[in-house]
């Protein structure tokens, strides 16, 4: 992996002092940085200035950037359906440290997905082998889809898919900061599955008032619909869920040491606060308590606060001024910095946004300083920030770029 910086101070100094020379000498007038340059402002303070550019970043796929500063990238091999998490320093693109998947199974599968915080814990979610681990016969970690509080669902019979290999399945994994991975008192890593969820694409993590800890988990179940004049006819879909889980066990779809919050629950077309696709997650107290999630197949980003809050909830759907206002396409990722400021990888227009704490569309992370003009982002699939520097995963390019907030 290597860097790219810009030029030493000195050298930028004296290649603008050269420059002013030359252009004088051929009869142009030198233009200060803060003046209009061919119809383009040169944007002042307030404007993200590209300054690293970490290549070999091939598969990259999530980043966090904890509220105290520790640094995590997710790399993901979709062919080998094997992933890598590391902690990294904040400037240099070498790995202070590997997270590791559970030891204690041989057949576990460890592909990450995304990463989330909360409880000064970093939670991984580690989507598995979810078809590999399902097999045609009994099992005793097998729960069929039978009625739940949130679901119609009725017993799959015929249809029905037991997971053989719960290593195997999906899973959140818990770790500390320094990418140590908590235990689980048998030689593994402390986390759990819930059964009812057929893929997984997201997760987040809080603190409750109370002090309980609190994950979310975006995915999809499969749902079984029931021809109501004859029931032998049945057909599968998906259906997508954000979900809560508590400590404490329990729960019959839930294996580990975690529960379902039944009274928090995101559910595809119920209306306000529904989900199609979510994806990357994140969760702020900033500006009241409140989730924060790509809504890819609604082609928004939604901040849903407690069913309780409303008040506090908004959705993102256009970003950009003039020419460069455009409706969001398949959103993937959300960030919130400390000021509850929000920061959207707007993947299908190939660009990241930064709006206010109440919505309102403020400016373009990427491609508006003269530091990062003709360099265009590939695929931008992530996004992390705080108050002053921003983290751009661009997985099309291999890339990761570091911007920095200028005063």
């Amino acid at each position: 992996m290597t860097a790219r910086h810009g030029p030493r101070p000195a050298l930028a100094a004296l290649a603008a002092i050269l420059l002013a020379v030359v252009a004088a000498g051929c009869g142009i007038t030198y233009k200060m940085p803060t003046e209009t340059r061919e119809n383009r402002g040169i944007p002042g303070a307030g404007t993200y200035q590209r300054i690293d550019t970490w290549t070999g970043m091939a598969g990259i796929q999530d980043i966090l950037l904890t509220p105290s500063g520790e640094l995590f990238l997710l790399f993901q091999d979709p062919v080998a359906r094997r992933g890598h998490v590391y902690r990294y320093p904040q400037s240099v693109p070498t790995p202070l440290a590997e997270l590791t998947g559970p030891a204690n199974d041989p057949t576990a599968a460890w592909d990450p997905a995304a990463v989330g915080f909360g409880g000064n814990r970093v939670f991984v979610l580690d989507q598995g082998d979810t078809s590999a681990a399902r097999v045609d016969r009994p099992s005793e970690y097998f729960a069929e889809y039978k009625a739940d509080a949130d679901t119609t669902t009725v017993p799959l019979h015929g249809f029905s898919r037991p997971i053989a290999r719960l290593g195997a399945y999906w899973h959140v994994r818990e770790y500390y900061l320094d990418g140590r991975p908590v235990p689980d008192g048998s030689g593994g890593v402390a986390g759990f599955t819930d059964t009812s969820f057929a893929w997984v694409s997201g997760v987040a993590a809080d603190v409750a008032p109370d002090g309980t800890r609190r994950v979310y988990v975006a995915g999809v179940i499969l749902f079984c619909n029931v021809d109501p004049f004859d029931d032998h006819v049945r057909t599968l879909e998906f259906r997508y869920r954000i979900r809560r889980y508590l400590p404490g066990g329990g729960d019959r779809f839930v294996v580990g040491p975690w529960r379902r919050d039944r009274t928090y629950l995101v559910i595809e077309g119920t209306g306000f606060g529904s989900a199609k696709d979510p994806r990357g997650m994140q969760w702020s107290a900033a500006q009241g308590p409140a989730l924060y999630f790509a809504d890819r197949g609604n082609n928004q980003v939604q901040k849903y606060g407690d069913p309780a809050g409303y008040s506090t909830s908004f959705k993102l759907d256009i970003g950009g001024t003039g020419a460069d206002s455009l409706l969001l396409v398949q959103p993937l990722d959300v960030a919130v910095d400390s000021a509850g400021c929000v920061y959207v990888v707007d993947a299908g227009n190939l660009r990241v946004l930064r709006y206010g704490p109440w919505g309102d569309f403020v400016q373009r992370v990427d491609g508006v300083h003269p530091s990062d003009v003709g360099r265009p982002l590939l695929g931008p699939v992530a996004v992390a920030a705080d108050n002053r520097q921003v983290y751009v995963a661009d997985r099309g390019a291999g890339e990761v770029r570091r911007y920095r907030r200028l005063e």
